[in-house]
């Protein structure tokens, strides 16, 4: 389901299903910090895109090539999902934020910020409904277009997954009970559209399926086998593609068939310290100058755009952004 080509020097490329890809290493010309990227990304209307920043509470634009047109601060204090979406012709970026803690910040939270940083909306643990002795830490966020609802996954608190009103007002919450059974880690969710019909993709990741809802909160189908640690979603044309942790993108089509797998990395997975590396002395280190090029270690981020090349971000010290570049 996947082959690579490299000839006379020639960058790698890889062919999965009718796609071909050339494998950019270290495309992005960020200052990486010591910092643990924990980090989300995303694209924008304009084919630039957005991701967050090993060590500071900023966000970085770059443009298709990798380079850093911009930055600003957010009111956050990590960026582990980004979200765009559109608001009376003008984008708007989601944040969710599993450490935030402090100051303005009360512990996880979801933030809305405009295009400069500045903040337009906040959800907290007061916003869900929640009793005192539950746990909320919200992994990921989605948008629907169709309705502005926002739907929430707690990946990291007690997972389950919530919609949101565009104005913030619990509509419901689901936990997996009335599917395939109850979620553990729905660590990213996506509003699918590539069968016309909006669907909420919850990535229950440690139970290494997918599970599908209607956006009223109806369970429509699980995808159950050949995939592990599905950590978060991007789609383009007919293909949705599944960043898995444990260390792979995997590529469905319209009908939810796996057609392959790109970058498939388990003999990392294994490797002392991982996602980083342990020395003798089991103090981690960066593991980037382990990791060979057509592998991943550790995908955590993923974004496609229009065109349907792909962008990769890894969890682990430092930073490692991979861009597959579509050229059939």
């Amino acid at each position: 389901t996947e082959h690579f080509m490299k000839t006379n020097g020639a960058p790698m490329q890889i062919a999965v299903d009718n796609l071909t890809y050339t494998w950019i290493a270290d495309w992005a010309k960020v200052s990486s910090g010591a910092g643990f990227a924990h980090h989300g990304i995303t694209v924008l209307k304009s084919g630039n895109i957005l991701t967050g920043h090993a060590t500071d509470a900023k966000v970085q634009e770059l443009d298709p090539q990798g380079v850093v047109k911009r930055e600003f601060k957010v009111p956050v204090c990590g960026t582990h999902c980004l979200h765009v979406a559109e608001e009376n012709g003008q984008e708007v970026l989601w944040i969710a934020d599993v450490t935030g803690k402090g100051g303005a910040n009360e512990g996880p939270q979801v933030v809305k910020v405009d295009m400069t940083g500045k903040l337009l909306a906040r959800l907290t643990k007061a916003d869900t409904g929640y009793g005192e002795a539950e746990n909320f830490c919200p992994t990921a966020l989605a948008v629907d277009a169709a309705t502005g609802n926002v739907w929430i996954t707690d990946g990291y608190g007690s997972s389950r997954t919530m919609c949101f009103s565009p104005k913030l007002k619990l509509l419901r919450t689901i936990d997996g009970s009335d599917g395939l059974g109850r979620f553990s880690c729905p660590h990213w969710v996506h509003i699918d559209t590539r069968k016309g019909t909006p669907e909420v993709y919850v990535a229950d990741r440690a139970k290494d399926r997918i599970q599908v809802y209607s956006t009223e909160g109806k369970f429509l189908r699980g995808i159950t086998t050949g995939l592990v640690t599905p950590s978060g979603f991007a789609s383009f044309g007919d293909y949705l593609v599944v960043a898995e942790l444990k260390a792979r993108l995997v590529l469905l089509d319209k009908e939810d068939r796996i057609v392959g797998y790109i970058g498939a990395g388990p003999q990392n997975v294994v490797k002392k310290g991982w996602p980083n590396r342990f020395d003798a002395t089991n103090v981690a280190h960066p593991p980037q100058p382990d990791i060979r090029v057509g592998e991943f270690n550790s995908p955590h981020g993923v974004c496609a755009d229009r065109q349907g090349n792909i962008y990769v971000s890894e969890w682990l010290l430092g930073d490692r952004f991979t861009k597959l570049q579509r050229v059939a």
